[in-house]
């Protein structure tokens, strides 16, 4: 794998949610390079670093082997994008007043968002074992991009 994925500015300028999307779905389509490092004990088998570099990092996570599900997650001063490599994810974006908005992502396709994103995912069961990508960069103001917790920075 290399070491800095193809299409992000050199400039440090806080790469656009678009340009981290680009990034996810060409770390997800490399899935059966990396996919074994899932299994190895750094990650506790749930998720991996794939990659971090200051302000840039890529993250694999198997959510047959984590929590049912994440809670909501504030990504404040983050930006970020998600690649479904295997199986397929749930994704609720909370809206102030109104039930969240529910969108299913299935394999082959992901989404990005920007510094305001408040969400939750959780995989569907039917689908089988997922396993998804998540490239994160933080502003300047939030400084490096935060180490994966249980759950999702």
């Amino acid at each position: 794998m290399r070491t800095e994925p193809a299409g992000l500015p050199s400039s440090g300028l806080l790469p656009e949610p678009e340009e981290l999307l680009e990034v996810a779905y060409e770390v997800g389509g490399d899935y059966p390079r990396w996919r074994a490092r899932l299994a190895e004990p750094e990650g506790e088998g749930s998720w991996v670093r794939l990659l971090r570099d200051g302000r840039l990092g890529v993250w694999a996570i198997a959510w047959d082997r984590m929590p049912p599900g994440t809670a909501f997650l504030d990504h404040e001063r983050i930006r970020g994008a998600v690649f479904v490599a295997r199986g397929a994810l749930v994704h609720e974006r909370a809206r102030l007043g109104d039930p969240p908005h529910v969108d299913e992502v299935g394999a082959g396709n992901g989404f990005c968002f920007g510094e305001t994103l408040y969400h939750r995912m959780h995989p569907v069961g039917e689908a089988g074992p997922t396993v998804t990508v998540h490239v994160f960069a933080a502003d300047s103001a939030g400084g490096s991009v935060p180490a994966l917790r249980l759950g999702l920075p």
